[in-house]
């Protein structure tokens, strides 16, 4: 088989798969490369979502809590719904338990599962278990929505936002890997909590997407130089990224070496990403001063194929996808 032969890159997988598996079923409106699968069903639309959190490369097991360890594994699949602008509803847990982790690790793991489960309204219907060499943690989730919002469909001239800071989990994360745990530091606690405890807009996503002002939108997992990339590619444009504009806190350039790096390229943001149209601008700012949302103009869609970062002087240079990639 052809992945034998030389490393492969997760796009290249993405791709085979797509000339391999491509859905014949009348009902099936998006398969492989959006945040989720969309199938009609009646008068609503099915969304379906999985992820992987895999032990040294997701997560540190002994510094990533278990109860928040829970929390995120749910949450990184509620982020994929919450980009479709639709609600969670349904979930399978696979879990492949090493001799590492024991029946107290297993219960406050459960626990923080279902606190996660408990706010985003979701039910827990089933799923595999398996002993492992090492813990890994498999989550399919299930939503609905009556129009979901693709990564397909931004103009030339709309108007890229984002929902909250970056680079913030990613700090959290290089925090991690030098040693720093919850607790020792009240500083850096924030920043540790960005990476271990993850909380996606899921209610944004779904007023944004009702509103009517959003032509696409993504989760902002892998990182913004990554994800702004899938979006430009499923809409077929480009983008300009204003740097001056980019959401940075005060914090962040306090503690970090290089803030814009981390937000740029960091990923585990789990923030929205979306295109809002052009023409829909000035209502989608006067809904934001109603509904005292503060969100983030961070670019503008383009015709030239392109993503570029924008200096405060109007200087350019190509954004490379530099965030994370699977296969390396």
């Amino acid at each position: 088989m052809w992945m034998k032969d030389r490393k492969f890159t997760e796009a290249e997988i993405i791709n085979f798969l797509r000339q391999e598996f491509t859905p014949t079923s009348l009902e099936v409106r998006v398969g492989i490369g959006d945040d989720t699968a969309v199938i009609k069903k009646n008068d609503y639309y099915w969304l379906l979502t999985k992820d992987l959190l895999l032990e040294n490369v997701h997560f540190l097991l002994a510094a990533h809590p278990p109860f928040l360890l829970g929390r995120k594994s749910l949450n990184v699949n509620v982020s994929d719904v919450a980009a479709m602008g639709g609600r969670p509803r349904w979930c399978l847990l696979g879990l492949g338990i090493s001799n590492k982790v024991g029946r107290t690790w297993l219960k406050e793991f459960l626990a923080g599962f279902k606190t996660a489960a408990r706010e985003a309204g979701i039910e827990l219907l089933g799923g595999d278990l398996s002993r492992s060499t090492r813990l890994f943690i498999s989550v399919t989730l299930i939503g609905e929505s009556k129009s979901p919002v693709l990564r397909e469909g931004a103009r030339p001239g709309d108007i890229l936002y984002v929902s909250g800071s970056l680079g913030e989990a990613a700090l959290g994360l290089q925090l991690l890997k030098k040693g720093h745990r919850l607790g020792e530091n009240p500083g850096l606690d924030y920043f540790l909590k960005r990476f271990l405890d993850p909380a996606p807009p899921l209610h944004l996503g779904q007023e944004i997407a009702r509103a009517g002002f959003v032509s696409a939108m993504i989760d902002l997992s892998d990182g913004l130089s990554t994800d702004v990339h899938h979006l430009c590619q499923a809409s077929n444009c480009g983008a300009e990224i204003w740097r001056e504009r980019l959401p940075l806190s005060s914090e962040l350039n306090q503690y970090a070496a290089q803030p814009l790096r981390l937000a740029l390229h960091g990923g585990e943001d789990y923030q929205l990403l979306f295109a809002v149209k052009s023409e829909a601008e000035k209502s989608f700012l006067d809904w934001q001063k109603k509904n005292n949302s503060k969100l983030y103009p961070i670019g503008r869609l383009t015709k030239e194929k392109n993503v570029y970062l924008v200096g405060s002087r109007g200087q350019k240079r190509i954004l490379q996808p530099r965030g994370f990639r699977h296969f390396d």
